[in-house]
């Protein structure tokens, strides 16, 4: 299948990130519907460690990156998300990639960056259920659902909503509608 051929996806990641919620979206993107998929980090060919032990090396440092290069973010959970919000150039990023329209992906501990960003006010938001003041507190409204949309946003709240997750992903990058798949995962 090569239904994203052609786009270009960015995950950040710094050590530390959630195992699967980095490895299966890069599998599903990048193997399984040929995209395009970097990882950036705050350096260049950096190996990083996922907290069950997973490794992956950096393609891009942070400082490198442009909104304009890339048709769709993706911010895996973990400890990563806490780890990298620090840098400004983090930050700086994502809130120009915000200001693009393009899809912004975020999955449990991945919100961690949004929030820093100050990018959830008015929003519907779901992350990691632990979250949810600080989530309500940056203005989102959350929904404990394994699947909520947001405008450009898909929010993902931990692994086992990996399926939807990716899904929303890559239905947003082929201009489809996502609310089929909203109406799935409450249904659950």
């Amino acid at each position: 299948m090569e239904e994203l051929k052609g786009k270009r996806i960015v995950m950040l990641a710094g050590d530390g990130f959630e195992d699967m919620e980095l490895m299966y979206p890069l599998v599903r993107l990048r193997d399984e519907a040929c995209a395009d998929v970097t990882i950036a980090g705050l350096k260049e060919l950096e190996a990083l460690r996922g907290k069950n032990g997973l490794q992956v090396t950096t393609e891009l440092s942070f400082k490198d990156l442009r909104a304009d290069s890339f048709d769709a973010l993706v911010i895996p959970g973990g400890q990563s998300p806490d780890h990298i919000r620090i840098y400004p150039d983090v930050i700086r990023f994502v809130q120009d990639f915000d200001r693009t329209g393009k899809p912004i992906a975020s999955i449990c501990h991945g919100i961690q960056i949004l929030i820093t960003a100050r990018l959830l006010k008015g929003k519907t938001a779901t992350g990691w259920k632990s979250l949810a003041v600080e989530i309500e507190n940056a203005g989102a409204s959350y929904v404990d659902s394994p699947l909520v949309t947001s405008g450009q946003y898909i929010f993902s709240r931990q692994p086992s909503d990996l399926g939807f997750f990716c899904d929303a992903i890559i239905r947003s990058l082929r201009g489809e509608s996502l609310q089929p798949l909203v109406e799935a995962a409450r249904a659950i």
